[in-house]
């Protein structure tokens, strides 16, 4: 057994979609990069057949995260053609692909990295922690027990688990909050219905610039406590299947299979609430005659199919060892296999089921070096930390004050899927579904994240991308892989900061690190009508200053006359830019309320006069860019913004004597 010490600039635990977004944007930008895998493929649930980019906003996100759906359009293009049936079908509203293929995509991006060196198969082994500070991390073989040290001045924990930041230390929670602590509807025990049509209403009614969910989550059922537990959401393989002949390996009788496990799929609800099969598959429905085998639609005649949920089976996994997940992760294969040839084979399943569930099967061209299963199952909720901000459902939810969600100042990602958890456990109340599954696709709008969820208490040169600090309910719009890639490439961003201006993440000046995102195209608030791909300064600079509160509801109408009275707020409140000691959300309440006066326009050299003014009441100078000109036109609300951002960036720079990145 041999023991090795590199020195890096960053260290990455979890070869995660997030991971590699944080490994490829930190090592474009010159760092030196350790990935680490604890399997030995990269890509996590995208190359494990998930199939699909989860979002409903399909505009500019960030580079690596736009970079990644592009290719994946461009290979479809390259290989079949740029009006073929697969690019067609890859390019349906959320984006679908074969796992191959994101395998194929992910790899590359960091293949084509000269900065990143790659770790497979290792795992956190142990902590070097001094003042809050990692001093190394030594990594471990699962294959040879071969230990490594790295030695990096910022660590990421980027995996489904949250192994690294655990064995940091740093507080973290599995499980359900009580709907009491954090004032959630919707948290702890809860029993709801689905109700059908197009949601978010305003998005269906073109208010809302995002694509619609067909499901809502509907009543809360009696008996629903909101008492909080350990409780986790299901997990599941996401199995690719096919029902091209040439491509389709026919589903055989598992090992072991046992018939009994899958009897509640013949139930009816209420027979299913009278008795719990052991292992018994949550696919219970009122008449098995409606079943379909289905999901996500992939190029190449191929599906994403996710009905292999294994509610409670999964509770120890968060902080179990590797044996007891390796168990929990066999258990879920041996059901998802054994349901699927229950459905085809069984004589009581009804021949119309049976005879359309065996038009599919598992595709030969896909896992090939794994039976053609996925390696990696489906962890959708493990740990998570408890970290400088707790994100909500609060967070994601309408403010009662303006007509958006609740404002971040140091926001640095958005968030657009719907809050959602699949089951937590196999109990159920008349008419409802299990317990804890619940898709809150009406109630959720975009939001701000709040860089401060990366950051766990305790350890100052530590982030975590996928397990960050959120409640339950409010992880349910940040955990899918768009809103995580995102996340993984701010890491990148604040690692190299950090290096830059020789300090933690946890210390860099928040209002930096978003001047650097915005600039380099990163959606960090989210408008119908201003795309941050175009990169001017009106663009950039409204989605910045909407994390100060100076926007109050989804559209930024860039093009309207500026209104007196929301100059007057906006002037003062440039002056508490500098000062740091202001609250956004009560900013946005005030310019909600001035908003709804009947008010007159104003010119460009009137609103510069303004900054002037309410600057110097607060005993600040105001130095106006070199870049804005002054006149006497009406000024736009895009021109004010500008004038603002330019001006505070200005007069950031020389106040904190900070070196620009380019």
């Amino acid at each position: 057994m041999s023991e090795n010490s590199i020195n890096i600039d960053l260290a990455v635990f979890g070869a995660t979609p997030s991971g590699i977004a944080t490994a490829v944007t930190a090592g474009r930008k010159g760092l030196k990069v350790a990935l680490i895998s604890s399997n030995d493929q990269l890509g996590g649930i995208l190359s494990n057949g998930l199939g699909v980019m989860d979002r409903l906003y399909n505009g500019f996100r960030s580079p690596v995260f736009n970079e990644i759906t592009e290719n994946i359009i461009k290979f479809y293009i390259n290989k079949y053609g740029e009006n073929s049936e697969q690019v067609k079908v890859c390019k349906d509203t959320r984006l679908t692909f074969e796992p191959h293929v994101a395998e194929h995509i992910l790899n590359n991006i960091v293949k084509n990295n000269k900065q990143i060196k790659i770790f497979k198969s290792f795992i956190p082994n142990e902590l070097d922690i001094e003042n809050n500070q990692i001093n190394s991390l030594e990594i471990k073989s699962i294959v040879n027990k071969e230990k490594l040290k790295l030695i990096a001045k910022t660590y990421v924990d980027a995996s489904y688990e949250g192994d690294l930041a655990s064995l940091s230390g740093v507080p973290y929670r599995v499980g359900r909050e009580s709907n009491t602590e954090f004032n959630e509807p919707h948290a702890g025990r809860i029993f709801s219905t689905h109700g059908f049509g197009a949601f978010p209403l305003e998005a269906s009614e073109g208010d809302l610039n995002l694509d619609t969910f067909p499901v809502t989550s509907q009543l809360i059922f009696s008996g629903s406590t909101g008492e909080g537990d350990k409780a986790i959401q299901a997990f599941t393989y996401r199995v690719c299947l096919t029902s091209d002949p040439d491509l389709m390996i026919s589903i055989e009788k598992p090992k072991g299979y046992k018939r009994e496990n899958y009897l509640g799929v013949l139930e009816s609800e209420k027979e299913s609430r009278k008795k719990r099969h052991h292992l018994k598959s949550q696919l219970v429905v009122n008449d098995i005659n409606n079943y379909k085998i289905r999901g996500p639609r992939m190029p190449n005649n191929k599906i994403s199919w996710n009905d292999g949920n294994l509610p409670e089976m999964n509770h120890p996994y968060p902080e179990g060892d590797a044996d007891t997940r390796l168990l929990i992760s066999k258990l879920h294969r041996e059901h998802a296999l054994g349901l699927l040839y229950f459905l085809q084979y069984d004589n009581e399943v009804p021949k119309n089921i049976r005879d359309s569930s065996k038009k599919w099967g598992l595709a030969k061209d896909e896992f090939v070096d794994n039976q053609n299963f996925p390696k990696e199952m489906y962890v959708r909720e493990a740990r998570r930390i408890v970290g400088r901000y707790i994100f909500t459902e609060q967070d994601a939810s309408l403010s009662s004050s303006f007509e958006r969600t609740p404002i971040q100042k140091d926001s640095i990602a958005i968030a657009d899927w719907p809050m959602d958890s699949h089951e937590c456990t196999m109990n159920r109340q008349p008419g409802s579904l299990y317990d804890g599954k619940v898709l809150l696709s009406e109630k959720t709008r975009p939001s701000q994240i709040p860089y401060r969820c990366l950051l766990p208490k305790g350890i100052d040169n530590l982030m975590v991308t996928v397990c960050l600090s959120a409640t339950h309910v409010g992880f349910g719009t940040i955990r899918v892989e768009p809103t995580l890639i995102q996340l993984g490439e701010v890491a990148g961003f604040a690692s190299l900061i950090s290096k830059e201006q020789d300090t933690n993440v946890a210390q860099l000046e928040t209002d930096y690190l978003q001047i650097q995102l915005v600039e380099n195209g990163f959606e960090i608030s989210f408008f119908n009508d201003v795309d941050i791909d175009n990169l001017n300064n009106q663009s950039i600079s409204i989605h910045f200053l909407c994390t100060k509160g100076f926007f109050t509801d989804y559209n930024a109408r860039a093009n309207d006359p500026l209104s007196k009275s929301v100059a007057e707020n906006w002037a003062n409140c440039y002056s508490k830019l500098l000062n740091k000691n202001f609250d956004p959300n009560i900013l946005a309440k005030k310019i909600y309320t001035s908003k709804q006066e009947e008010d007159s326009s104003i010119t460009n050299s009137e609103f510069i006069e303004m900054i002037k003014s309410a600057s110097n009441k607060s005993n600040l100078n105001f130095h106006l860019s070199n870049q804005i000109q002054v006149n006497d036109k009406v000024i736009t609300i895009g021109q004010a913004a500008e004038i603002i951002f330019l001006s505070y960036k200005d007069n950031f720079k020389s106040s904190q004597r900070i070196k620009i990145i380019t």
